[in-house]
């Protein structure tokens, strides 16, 4: 072999080496709020030509799970609510290491129940009719609702009274098995429907300091706010931490409030064990947060790990320590990479907290979704709910398009769809719908319904407009909806707002999707590229239209457009001109939010409750205002790198008005117009009623 051919063998070699020892370790990173935002700061250090590792910055931590399974990274930080999810969806990856406040405890917490010696509780089965003090509700970030009603879950027999939520039987079970108790906070997230129960089953706030408030503000409330009404007589079992009943009795550094010789641990084997015991009987305990890798590379990423220490200062190690750590100040290296369901193996409780038993059959909220990954994103919506123990449960049905799943909803097979808002009157008048929640918006991305022109016309107002070539973005649309109402409003047109009424007021015009009927009109100037927001101000800025009625936020983005073959391309802002007669601030003839969620007319009002109870919490959890120091999913925001998926990423919160919040005073609400119009119809209709009715009663006379 010539020395040619051994010198490019040699460069191959190296050069398949260098790539080899160039490849570096992804860690999957998901910013948190405020302090917690910590790529832009320790990334960038991760680039050092020795560092072994590179930062991927995902969504949120579910979408860290997803991109570890799929290969496209290769570890991160994850909760035990996390593994659960992955566990459930089948997802290979291994837990490398603990990420422990403390070194020397095996678990982030664990939960006990402590009795009063003198209340005569030897067992589970002596528990009915005592005072049960509950460390209450609103701090879920730092105690998760599913652990802290365990114990509840545990010893009270549950209820499945068909009338009432889901969660209104777990209060009734509560309220009939325990004599008094302080459960303090939020039951419900809905502040209506939590005052309403509140009302209704009095005996669970009547141990608290104040009873008719019940609220977050109680002495009474929060993880030592259970132990005081224990130790204050004015309860005889409590639910709480271990590390909270230890510091309450002196058995640790913080204060000893009263003699633990008074108190005893009551055993999830129906035992008693003094309160200073060495080895305390715990219900349920929640695991450490966690490092977990994909498979084949957990061993190596698990040294490397291993490694890692806060004496080393301004390295790449060093920020990738800051990365992993965020709150906590231990790595602990586990014997080996475990499988999730060996790493809760000693974790007492914990995978079985969402196990009990509910009621049967089981009720279930059957999500409408119109795309493969509309399915996939409401899979991990449901997921997640599971995990965080949200009932009822969710199921996810997929359907070719909105209107399919309006006729599912009809058709009692599946039971919510969000709706866009052009819509709206379609699954009202044709599907029978009505909206259960809006996605609230700010006032820039809320649909808001403005008459546009060429800059060079002269309208001025409506009126002025009688002839005029108009261009509509949809039919039976807000903006098709809303001009009708107005014109009718105005007195433009007849008595009831009619297809024929517009034609006869426009000249020819486009309203796409209208049903090709003797309104010829109405669709006579359409062209294939005029449908939507954009395909009207073409039809405007084309020259085939006079007027548009579009959003107002849409004309913004067709000048914006960066793409060269957009009919908004070569405009500008200045070419057009908003008709604004003074009616309102903005001159809008009505405004929508992005998207409802609307489910069937006929739905009892317990389901109503239930369902609408389940939005709200999941809101909480995942929505813009989430507790967590990370972000367990995205419920409004991209979903795999796509915008939009099942919700909007503007949407700010779900509320059961359009407004984003009780201050938002902007007027003429699309919900609104659609009422009138319903009144109208349902004026005529009654007039039609009544004149048949005269006319037979005249007729029946004559006979007479």
């Amino acid at each position: 072999m010539s020395f040619r051919t051994y010198q490019s063998l040699f460069l191959i070699v190296v050069s398949v080496f260098g790539v080899v020892l160039s490849e570096k370790y992804r860690l999957c990173l998901v910013d948190g709020k405020g302090e917690y935002k910590r790529s832009a700061r320790y990334c960038p250090k991760l680039d050092a030509t020795d560092s072994q590792v590179e930062c991927i910055v995902a969504l949120d931590r579910l979408d860290c799970l997803r991109r570890i399974h799929k290969g496209t990274a290769d570890f991160a930080v994850f909760t035990p609510e996390d593994l659960v999810a992955a566990a459930n969806s089948q997802m290979d990856i291994l837990v490398t290491n603990e990420l422990r406040y403390f070194k020397e405890h095996q678990f982030e917490y664990e939960v006990v129940a402590v009795v009063s010696n003198h209340a005569n509780i030897k067992s589970k089965h002596d528990l009915k009719n005592k005072k049960y003090c509950h460390p209450g509700y609103g701090y879920e970030a730092d105690w998760i609702r599913i652990l802290s009603n365990y114990f509840e879950a545990s010893v009270v027999t549950p209820q499945c009274d068909s009338d009432l939520t889901i969660t209104e039987n777990r209060i009734k079970a509560s309220s009939d098995f325990f004599g008094k108790a302080c459960k303090a906070g939020p039951w419900i997230n809905d502040p209506i429907l939590d005052r309403e129960m509140k009302d209704k089953y009095p005996n669970l706030c009547a141990l608290c300091d104040v009873q008719d408030k019940c609220s977050m503000q109680d002495k009474y409330w929060g993880r030592r706010g259970s132990l005081f009404c224990l130790t204050d007589g004015a309860g005889e079992v409590s639910w709480a931490r271990l590390d909270d009943v230890q510091q309450h009795f002196g058995l640790t550094p913080g204060g000893q409030e009263d003699n633990p010789d008074n108190f005893s641990f009551l055993c999830p084997d129906n035992s008693l064990m003094p309160v200073n015991s060495s080895t305390p009987c715990v219900w349920v305990v929640k695991p450490w947060s966690v490092v977990a890798s994909t498979g084949n590379k957990a061993t190596e990423i698990q040294k490397l790990i291993s490694t890692l220490d806060h004496k080393e200062r301004n390295t790449w190690k060093s920020s990738l320590l800051n990365l992993l750590e965020i709150t906590y100040l231990n790595i602990v290296t586990l014997e080996s990479p475990h499988s999730i369901e060996m790493y809760f193996h000693n974790a007492k409780g914990f995978l079985n907290a969402n196990s009990f038993s509910g009621c049967h059959p089981p009720r279930t909220i059957r999500i409408c979704t119109t795309s493969n990954i509309e399915t996939a994103k409401c899979s991990w919506l449901r997921e997640s709910a599971a995990v965080y123990g949200i009932e009822p449960d969710l199921d996810c049905l997929k359907a070719d398009n909105t209107t399919h799943c309006m006729m599912a909803l009809n058709d009692n097979a599946a039971d919510i769809v969000m709706v866009p808002s052009d819509m709206v009157h379609k699954a009202s008048k044709k599907y029978k719908l009505k909206t259960l929640f809006y996605e609230t918006v700010p006032d820039t991305e809320k649909y808001i319904v403005v008459p546009v022109t060429r800059k060079d016309t002269t309208f001025k107002d409506l009126a002025d407009m009688k002839g005029a070539k108009a261009c509509f973005p949809v039919y039976d649309g807000v903006a098709w909806n809303t001009v009708k109402q107005t014109l009718h409003k105005e007195k433009l047109i007849g008595q009831c707002s009619r297809d024929k009424d517009v034609a006869d007021f426009f000249g020819p015009s486009c309203v796409p999707n209208i049903p090709k009927t003797e309104e010829e009109s109405l669709w006579k100037n359409c062209q294939s590229d005029f449908d939507g927001d954009f395909g009207a101000l073409h039809c405007l800025s084309s020259g085939v239209g006079d007027v548009a009625f579009v959003s107002r936020n849409s004309i913004q983005k067709f000048v914006a457009t960066q793409n060269v073959n957009s009919p908004g391309y070569r405009e500008k802002l200045d070419n057009f001109n908003v008709i604004c007669k003074g009616r309102n601030s903005s001159c809008h003839l009505s405004w929508a939010p992005v998207s409802q969620g609307m489910v069937r007319r006929n739905s009892t009002d317990m389901w109503l409750k239930d369902t609408f109870n389940v939005f709200m919490q999941l809101d909480g959890l995942f929505g813009k205002y989430y507790k967590d120091i990370t972000s367990s999913f995205t419920m409004f925001g991209r979903y795999d790198g796509v915008s939009d998926v099942l919700f909007h990423d503007v949407t700010a919160k779900l509320r059961e008005v359009p407004t984003i919040k009780n201050t938002d005073q902007m007027d003429l609400p699309y919900n609104q117009i659609l009422e009138k119009e319903v009144i109208c119809h349902s004026s005529s209709a009654h007039n039609v009623i009544s004149f048949s009715f005269i006319i037979s009663l005249f007729i029946l006379q004559l006979f007479i």
